[in-house]
């Protein structure tokens, strides 16, 4: 015990305490480093093991979010679009009416280009046969011509179904002829003038046109 507390030796006894010191902070450095290493191996191994026995409850959370995100997206399709189409309602429908010139010489005949948009939200169905679609000419107080006067049955029906913001198009070169309701033979044969035009499907018309016959 003497010679722990009174070193011995040829060097001056601070030089002892000094080495002694020393080593014993190198042991303190060395069980510190071990302590550090032992508890970084065993938090690991705790990180690990929990993130191992969170992530199947994480996955099973996600599957289940992505699930009820398409069952409300299918909803929403299903709410957005009836699974059997509608007859087109009045406000839906926009109804147009072009013409191929507005001065026609005798040898050439106005060609007629009526037009049915989809203006609503929804597809919906509608009848654009002549039954249903009248393109209308007149001159003045004079009714000259109309789609329905000659139809036929295969022409007095046809069914659209129209996509929203969809539209029909249809052409009808006019012969510069006159009819009347029955479809009579012998009238006479429209002169030079100005006329209009206007089509009209069900209660929506639209904006008549203007041309004139030489």
């Amino acid at each position: 015990m003497s010679t722990v507390l009174h070193p011995v030796g040829p060097q001056r006894a601070r030089v002892y305490w000094v080495r002694r010191l020393v080593v014993v902070a190198l042991l303190l450095l060395v069980a510190a480093a071990g302590w550090a290493i032992a508890a970084r191996f065993l938090g690991d191994g705790g990180d690990a093991a929990a993130s191992a026995a969170e992530q199947p409850e994480d996955r099973a959370e996600e599957q289940s979010s992505g699930e009820r995100a398409d069952e409300r997206a299918a909803e929403d399709d299903a709410d957005a679009a009836p699974a059997t189409p509608v007859d087109c309602v009045a406000d839906a429908l926009q109804v147009t009416l072009t013409a191929s010139g507005q001065i026609y010489d005798a040898a050439t005949r106005p060609v007629l280009t009526a037009t049915i948009t989809n203006v609503g939200d929804v597809p919906c169905t509608v009848d654009a046969g002549d039954a249903n679609r009248e393109i209308l000419i007149t001159s003045g107080p004079d009714r000259i011509w109309s789609s329905k006067d000659c139809a036929t049955a295969d022409t007095a029906s046809r069914q659209l179904l129209l996509g929203a913001g969809a539209a029909d198009t249809a052409e009808l070169t006019w012969e510069r002829t006159r009819t009347a309701e029955g479809c009579p033979a012998g009238l006479p044969e429209p002169r030079p003038g100005t006329y209009q035009a206007v089509t009209t499907l069900g209660t929506v018309s639209s904006v008549p046109v203007v041309f004139a016959l030489l």
